[in-house]
């Protein structure tokens, strides 16, 4: 007998097992593949009626608020990203872009809101990224709307301080001639042209006692707009 028979036996027996293993495991990945795709096509189900039945319609009520506001078309912003963009004006001096997004994870086993927002130039800080994670089995759409909601208004709060910040409102400042106030152009109470000059006020009654002698107000160091 081959001194070695027995052992070689038990080596093709652990090889033969080894390779059993290697079987297993590749047809468990199969249908783990096959289960993965089969949650990606119901994600993508899923992503296209969330876009059209929440984001997108919530988008574009915040665009309807503002002259300077519009919504991407989905072409622009990709299938499944939301983008509000802001234009530059006197009143809001500064860009800036709204995304909701929707994805998922590794395993497309949860659905992924994603909140991205960016202000050009920063001169404050503010939230610029958030992410909300959710199961794709049995999805409560209201959840999602009301986390798409609350990030609408957390771009409001970050927002609307351009309106009153200082540094943004800068080339809208004038000085009262009255009281020696600073007045923003565009919420100022009054304003009067007198010589060709656009003066503001914080109050109608200093409008009115410019009016009465303006001269004595200016006394040769008139603030123009």
């Amino acid at each position: 007998m081959n001194p070695t028979q027995t052992l070689d036996q038990r080596i093709k027996d652990k090889l033969a097992e080894h390779q059993g293993e290697i079987e297993k495991h590749k047809n468990h990945l199969g249908q783990q593949m096959v289960q993965v795709d089969h949650r990606h096509q119901q994600f993508t189900v899923l992503a296209d009626r969330l876009m059209k039945d929440i984001v997108r319609p919530r988008l574009e009520k915040l665009a309807s608020y503002f002259d300077n506001a519009a919504t991407q078309a989905p072409e622009e912003s990709g299938l499944h990203q939301g983008v509000c963009v802001f234009k530059h004006t006197d009143r809001f001096p500064a860009r800036a872009r709204l995304e909701l997004g929707l994805s998922h994870d590794r395993q497309a086993e949860n659905l992924l809101l994603t909140y991205r927002l960016e202000i050009l130039p920063i001169f404050f800080d503010f939230p610029r990224q958030d992410e909300c994670l959710l199961p794709l089995q049995a999805l409560d759409d209201a959840k999602v709307a009301a986390w798409i909601e609350d990030k609408v208004v957390a771009f409001l709060d970050a927002y609307l301080r351009l309106e009153i910040h200082p540094t943004y409102q800068s080339d809208n400042m004038a000085m009262d001639p009255v009281c020696g106030m600073s007045v923003n152009k565009l919420h100022a109470a009054a304003q009067m042209v007198h010589r060709g000059v656009t003066f503001y006020f914080c109050v109608e009654d200093c409008k009115k006692k410019f009016a009465e002698d303006p001269d004595r107000y200016l006394m040769g160091k008139r603030k123009t707009s």
